[in-house]
C-alpha cells in the first residue's frame, strides 16, 4: 500500500499498544558495582574455589579469568554489539533500532503473529509449499490460517501476486503475509517485482519476508529484501543465524523492519531472550574475518550444490527433475515410476531406508503441495554428497526394490488393527478391551479417538471401507458396530446381539458391506445383517457341520459364500445368503443353488494343525488357510486340486490373497512370506524386509535366514536367552515379534498390504519388490 497511508498502529493489538513494557536492570546500568538485579556476584557456582579459611570457616576464592563473558550477569537485553555488526552485514538497513534478535526466526515469527492477531478472530495469509511454523504458530495462538498456493507448475515456486493480492485485500481479518524467499522447500528467490507488487497494494496489513536461505542467492541473481525496509514501513525481513553462519545451536534470529515495529516487538519480548553465549558467539561471527569466512564457505556450498549434486541428482534413474530455483543450501529432487509419473511411494521407501538401515538421512516432502514425489536434500561436504548419490544410485538403479512403504512403532503391543480407505486413520487394540483410532497428518500418527464399549479383549477390527463403518468383536461374546458423528466428532456405538455363548474371535464386513461376519468359540459364526423392519442388527448363525472354535471367516467376492477355519483342523466353504438382503448370487466353481447354511467345500490340514487363516481368491474361484503345522494350503473346487506348501519356520497366523498369482503369509516367524504361483503349485519366493537392501545388519547366511526359529530353538534346548544373528539378540526383519494381523490396501492397491505385530509396530509393505 502507499507508504503515507501505512498506519502500524491499526493493526496491532489495543493490549500490545497499552502495554508498559518490562524495565530490566541492564536497560539502565551495565557497569560497576551492580547489586540491583540480584544476580550472584560470585560468578558462577561451578567455577568458585572453596578452601578452608584460618579460623575453620570455608572462604570463598572467585577464580578470575574463566568468567571471561560475565556469565553471572544477564545479557544485554538489546544485544547492541551484535546488531552493530549486523548493520556491517547488511549495510542497507537504517541502524541498530530497525533490528530486533529473538531465539531463532520461529520466537521471531511466535512475536509478530501474537502483538498484531488477536486470537480467535484475525488471519494470516501462507503461500504453501512453505515453512511450517507459520501454520503451527498461528494454530497456536488461536489465529486463522489462509492459503494461497504458490504457482507451482514446473516447479516454478512462485508468487501468484494477483491472488495474494486479492485475498489479502478483500479479508480484513488478514493481518500479516507470510512470503519465503528463499523458499523452504521450494528453494526458489522470490522475484523483487512480484514482492514490490505485494508491497505496493491496498493490503494494510505486515508483509514479513523470510530470508533464512538469502546467503546461498548468487549475487547476479538477487540480494536481501532488506534493502526495502527504508522505502516500506510495512515490511519486516526475517533472517538466522543458522543456515550460512553454520551456528544452529545458538538459536538467534533476526528481525528486520521499521524502527516503530521493532520497538514493539522490544516491548513485548522477554526480557533477556538472547543468551550471552549466543550474543557472543554470534558477534565473533560477524566480525570482519567471521564475514569472510562465512562468504568462503557460502562459495563452497553453492559450487557443490550447482556443480555436483544437482548434476548427478539429474543422472540417476527414477530422478525426474530437480524443482524449484535451487537459491538455498538443499535441492529439491522429484522421484518417479516406470512411467515418468511423480512416485510418494518410491520416494517415501527411500527416505525410510536411508535413515532406517543406512544412516542417511534427508527429508522427505511427498505430502507438501506442488511437491509430489520429492526429497529435499541438504547440500553436505563433498564426501557427504558423494555418499548420498551413490546410495541413491544404488537404490534407484531398478535391480535393488523397497519393501518398507512406511513403518510405526506404537508404545504397546497390538493385537488388531484395520485402515480406513485413504489409509489416514488406523483403528488399533493395544491387547486390552480398548479399540484406539489415530489419525495422520504427514508422518505422524497421533491419537485421535478411544472406542469403549467391550469388557474383555477384543479381539478383531474391520473398518467399512464404503460405509466409514467399523466393527469389533470381543471375548465379551459381543459386536458393536460404530459410525462417526461428524457433529459431535465422535464414534457411536451400536451394540450386536450374537446370541453366542463363548467369546467371537473375529470379524469382517461382506464386499458390499450390507452384513459381516463374526467368528466364535460357539461352534458357529454369527452372520449379521441390518433389519430395516426392527431397525436393528440381526445375528443367523452358521452352525453345521463346525465341530469347534472358528479363527478365522473370509467374504467370497460374490457377497454369499463365506469361508472359515478353526480348531477342528479344517476350512470350510458356506453359504450366507440371507433372503431379503441378498440379490441370487450367479454360479460359481463352489455350486449354484446356495441356501443359508449350505456346506459348498470343505478342506483338512495338512497335518492335523489348527487353520489360522483363510482367504478366497480375487476371482473367489479357490480358497487359501495357514495352519499351525507352518504349511499353506491352496484349494481349488473347479479341478479338484489341494496343494500344500510346508515352511520350514515357525507357524503362519494371518494370511490375504492380494492378486490371483500372489499369497502373502506371515505369523511367529515375524517376516511376511510371499508366495506365488508357479503352474499348478505354489512356492515362497521371499521374505520382506529380509532382501539385501531391507537388511538391518550384515547379510545372513543361510543357516541363520530363520533367525526366530534358531532363536526359539536355542531358548528351548538351552533354557537361557539366545541373540541372532546380529548380535544384539534383534531379529534380522523388521518385526521382532509376532506379527498378529495382516491387511490388504482398503482402496484396492493389489501391491500394497499392512502388517501388524505385538511389537508395536505397524508395517506397510510394497509387493512389487
Amino acid at each position: 500500500m502507499p507508504v503515507s497511508s501505512f498506519d502500524l498502529k491499526r493493526i496491532l493489538r489495543p493490549n500490545i499498544l497499552k502495554l508498559e513494557p518490562y524495565r530490566c536492570a541492564r536497560d539502565d546500568y551495565s557497569e560497576g558495582i551492580l547489586l540491583d538485579a540480584n544476580e550472584n556476584s560470585y560468578g558462577p557456582a561451578y567455577q568458585v574455589e572453596i578452601s578452608e579459611g584460618a579460623n575453620g570457616s570455608e572462604d570463598l576464592h572467585i577464580s578470575s579469568g574463566n568468567n571471561d563473558l560475565n556469565l553471572h550477569r544477564y545479557p544485554d537485553p538489546l544485544g547492541r554489539k551484535v546488531k552493530d555488526r549486523i548493520l556491517k552485514l547488511r549495510p542497507s538497513v537504517p541502524s541498530v533500532e530497525n533490528i530486533f534478535l529473538g531465539v531463532g526466526s520461529d520466537e521471531v515469527i511466535d512475536m509478530l503473529v501474537r502483538i498484531t492477531c488477536t486470537p480467535g478472530k484475525d488471519s494470516i495469509l501462507i503461500t504453501p509449499p512453505t515453512y511450517g511454523m507459520y501454520r503451527v504458530v498461528a494454530n497456536i495462538n488461536d489465529v486463522n490460517v489462509v492459503k494461497v498456493p504458490l504457482i507451482v507448475e514446473g516447479g516454478e515456486f512462485q508468487l501468484d501476486v494477483d491472488a495474494v493480492i486479492q485475498v489479502a485485500v478483500d479479508d480484513p481479518t488478514i493481518k500479516i503475509i507470510w512470503l519465503c524467499s528463499p523458499g523452504n522447500p521450494t528453494g526458489t528467490y522470490l522475484r523483487e517485482e512480484d514482492v514490490r507488487r505485494v508491497l505496493d497494494s491496498a493490503f494494510e496489513g505486515l508483509v514479513v519476508i523470510d530470508e533464512a536461505y538469502v546467503d546461498f542467492v548468487r549475487a547476479d541473481k538477487g540480494e536481501s529484501y532488506a534493502q526495502l525496509v527504508r522505502e516500506y514501513p510495512q515490511l519486516l525481513v526475517m533472517q538466522t543465524m543458522s543456515k550460512s553462519f553454520g551456528l544452529a545451536g545458538i538459536r538467534l534470529g533476526v528481525g528486520i523492519g521499521s524502527r516503530e515495529l521493532v520497538s514493539y516487538l522490544n516491548n513485548a519480548k522477554a526480557p533477556y531472550n538472547v543468551s550471552t553465549l549466543s550474543l557472543s558467539v554470534a558477534t565473533a561471527a560477524l566480525s570482519d574475518d567471521g564475514l569472510q569466512k562465512m562468504r568462503g564457505v557460502m562459495r563452497g556450498i553453492q559450487k557443490q550444490r550447482d556443480e555436483y549434486l544437482i548434476p548427478e541428482l539429474k543422472r540417476l534413474p527414477h530422478v525426474g527433475a530437480i524443482l524449484g530455483g535451487n537459491d538455498a543450501n538443499f535441492v529439491v529432487c522429484r522421484i518417479v515410476d516406470s512411467n515418468g509419473e511423480a512416485s510418494n511411494e518410491i520416494a517415501k521407501s527411500v527416505y525410510v531406508e536411508m535413515a532406517q538401515n543406512r544412516g542417511l538421512v534427508v527429508r522427505y516432502r511427498g505430502t507438501d503441495f506442488g511437491c509430489e514425489g520429492c526429497l529435499r536434500i541438504t547440500v553436505g561436504t563433498a564426501e557427504e554428497n558423494k555418499v548420498v548419490i551413490d546410495t541413491l544410485r544404488t537404490l534407484l538403479d531398478g535391480k535393488l526394490k523397497m519393501s518398507i512403504l512406511d513403518e510405526h512403532n506404537f508404545p504397546f503391543c497390538v493385537t488388531a488393527h484395520a485402515f480406513n480407505r485413504d489409509k489416514t486413520q488406523v483403528a488399533v487394540c493395544p491387547n486390552s478391551n480398548e479399540v484406539h483410532i489415530y489419525t495422520r497428518s504427514g508422518a505422524v500418527w497421533t491419537a485421535a479417538h478411544v472406542l469403549r464399549e467391550h469388557d474383555l479383549l477384543v479381539t478383531s477390527i474391520d473398518w467399512a471401507p464404503q460405509t466409514n463403518r467399523i466393527v469389533t468383536c470381543s471375548q465379551d461374546k459381543n459386536a458393536y458396530v460404530w459410525t462417526f458423528d461428524a457433529a459431535g466428532a465422535a464414534w457411536k456405538p451400536t451394540l450386536v446381539h450374537l446370541r453366542l455363548q463363548r467369546a467371537a474371535t473375529q470379524a469382517r464386513w461382506s464386499p458390499q458391506e450390507n452384513k459381516f461376519a463374526v467368528a466364535s468359540g460357539d461352534k458357529c459364526v454369527a452372520v449379521c445383517y441390518f433389519g430395516e423392519d426392527n431397525d436393528w442388527w440381526v445375528s443367523k448363525h452358521l452352525k453345521r457341520p463346525i465341530a469347534s472354535t472358528v479363527l478365522c471367516v473370509a467374504w467370497h467376492p460374490n457377497n454369499v459364500l463365506l469361508a472359515c477355519g478353526g480348531t477342528d483342523m479344517k476350512a470350510r466353504v458356506l453359504s450366507a445368503y440371507i433372503k431379503g438382503v441378498d440379490e441370487k448370487p450367479a454360479a460359481t466353481a463352489w455350486g449354484e443353488r446356495l441356501p443359508f447354511n449350505t456346506l459348498c467345500g470343505e478342506f483338512e490340514s495338512p497335518a492335523g494343525g489348527w487353520v489360522h487363516s483363510i482367504a478366497f481368491s480375487p476371482d473367489g474361484d479357490s480358497v487359501a488357510f495357514v495352519t499351525h503345522d507352518s504349511s499353506l494350503t491352496v484349494a481349488s473346487p473347479a479341478t479338484g486340486s489341494v496343494v500344500s506348501v510346508r515352511s520350514h519356520g515357525l507357524p503362519f497366523v494371518t494370511l490375504v490373497w492380494p492378486d490371483t498369482r500372489t499369497i502373502v503369509a506371515a505369523g511367529h516367524d515375524c517376516a511376511p512370506v510371499v508366495f506365488t504361483a508357479d503352474g499348478t503349485s505354489w512356492r515362497a519366493a521371499k521374505r520382506l524386509g529380509e532382501d539385501e537392501m531391507l537388511r538391518r545388519s550384515a547379510a545372513a547366511s543361510p543357516s541363520n535366514s530363520n533367525s526366530a526359529f534358531n532363536m526359539f530353538r536355542q531358548m528351548d534346548s538351552r533354557s537361557q536367552p539366545a541373540k541372532s544373528g546380529s548380535g544384539d539378540g534383534s531379529l534380522k526383519s523388521v518385526h521382532q515379534n509376532t506379527i498378529s494381523e495382516m491387511h490388504l490396501d482398503p482402496a484396492g492397491n493389489t501391491a500394497e498390504v499392512t502388517t501388524i505385530g505385538l511389537d508395536g509396530k505397524l508395517v506397510q509393505w510394497s509387493l512389487r519388490a
